[in-house]
């Protein structure tokens, strides 16, 4: 009887294993056929776009895009096709088919605070691909492109939701985006589009546009009934001005968390989007004064070239004293750290020169001395670099500098926020 139960047992227990086996070659088997599913349906309406050299007709770079709404209509990342939007009279616009087929490229529209074009063609492209909402975290996706310019690839990734620091609030995609997928759709299960392949920081960690932001510039190519749009640098001018003011009016409206640096406490983290960091340098007995330094940003540019790019928020607090120095040498010292420099490879063709005006002010009953600066952007109207600086005055062995930063901001929005900024000083001696 005891070896007939053990028998049972035995027999169940084998059973379990058989089956629970049988259950994961199943599901391996499903995932397997999904993604040879997905591939099949989807390569021949995902192409490679390229931007090409009128002169040389050599491609001078390359990313993905795929069919959407219509089938004569691409979507791409405005990035991909930067080159001919800032110099269409030196670059051109093409893609390239997995069987070879080419063909040229209309610019309709583009979000360049989301990182995202439009364009059509000629002919028809296949089949267009269908929106959809994020699915849940840890979901399976499937993101698409042509990377490195060795065809097309399908990249299988897990979706880990919107960064809530980004100001973009793009997702997380724990999959391997290379050069060139750029632009490229990615996919839920059903086949159906849920971000747009953006950008990566290697080790499996990459970010996409979320697709919402596409069907936004999707109802506004359609409402243009498909037409080009009249102007680019007036069109991205409109939209970066609008984002920076949405930005700035936000963070103004937040309630912010102090920091204490040397006698000070001043705002920290204006912002979840903003990162603070410690920068000071390590102590040493045989110093001859002590300093501080805390350093803010958000982290978050918005691609306009190659060699530009705005929305920057930078911010620093430095905070030296001495009990060693006489006034005249730390006054030396304290002249040296007193040095800020604009977070812009901005040269002569993008902006006009600095306009400065510098003048005493009361801030935490401490006297400072302050310096505003202001410089244009030609092609973008109405955006500015702004460059605020304030040192402390009239301590014989103290000093303190804040300086923030902005490029290709609103000034009004801008200075409100120095201003504010001030308001919040506390002196605590």
């Amino acid at each position: 009887m005891i070896k007939q139960i053990k028998l049972q047992r035995q027999l169940g227990l084998l059973f379990s294993v058989l089956f629970i086996a049988l259950l994961v070659s199943s599901v391996t088997a499903n995932a397997e056929i999904n993604t040879a599913n997905i591939y099949s349906d989807v390569e021949k309406s995902v192409y490679q776009i390229r931007v090409i050299n009128k002169q040389t007709g050599k491609k001078s770079s390359i990313g993905s895009g795929f069919v959407i709404n219509r089938n004569d209509i691409l979507a791409t990342n405005y990035h991909v096709v930067s080159e001919y939007i800032n110099d269409p009279n030196v670059y051109t616009l093409d893609y390239l088919s997995t069987n070879g087929k080419t063909g040229e490229l209309e610019l309709l529209d583009f979000d360049i605070v989301h990182d995202l074009a439009v364009v059509k063609t000629k002919n028809p492209m296949g089949i267009p691909l269908e929106i959809s909402d994020i699915p849940e975290k840890g979901a399976s996706l499937y993101s698409l492109g042509n990377p490195m310019d060795l065809g097309f690839t399908i990249v299988k990734g897990t979706n880990n939701g919107i960064l809530t620091k980004d100001e973009d609030g793009n997702i997380l995609f724990s999959g391997s985006l290379n050069p060139g997928m750029s632009g490229g759709p990615t996919l839920d299960e059903k086949g159906h589009v849920i971000g747009i392949n953006v950008a990566t920081s290697g080790n499996d960690i990459s970010f996409l546009v979320p697709a919402n932001y596409l069907r936004i510039v999707l109802d506004r190519v359609k409402a243009n009934k498909f037409r080009p749009i009249d102007d680019r640098f007036v069109h991205s001018s409109g939209q970066l001005r609008h984002n920076s003011t949405k930005i700035l009016n936000k963070i103004l409206k937040n309630s912010w968390s102090g920091t204490r640096i040397g006698s000070f406490v001043v705002p920290a983290e204006l912002d979840k989007s903003m990162r603070c960091w410690d920068a000071s340098r390590k102590p040493k007995d045989d110093d001859l004064f002590r300093s501080f330094f805390t350093r803010c940003s958000n982290e978050d540019n918005i691609f306009l070239s190659s060699r530009l790019d705005v929305g920057s928020i930078n911010y620093e607090y430095v905070w030296l004293d001495t009990e060693k120095l006489n006034s005249t040498r730390f006054y030396r010292r304290y002249e040296k750290v007193n040095n800020s420099i604009i977070g812009s490879h901005a040269g002569k063709r993008d902006v006009t020169n600095f306009s400065c005006h510098t003048d005493f002010t009361k801030v935490a009953s401490q006297d400072f001395k302050t310096t505003i600066c202001r410089r244009d952007y030609l092609k973008y109207k109405g955006l500015s670099d702004m460059l605020f600086t304030t040192a402390l005055v009239g301590h014989k062995d103290k000093g303190f500098l804040f300086n923030l930063d902005l490029t290709g901001t609103d000034s009004k929005s801008a200075l409100a926020l120095f201003k504010r900024m001030l308001e919040t000083f506390k002196w605590q001696n």
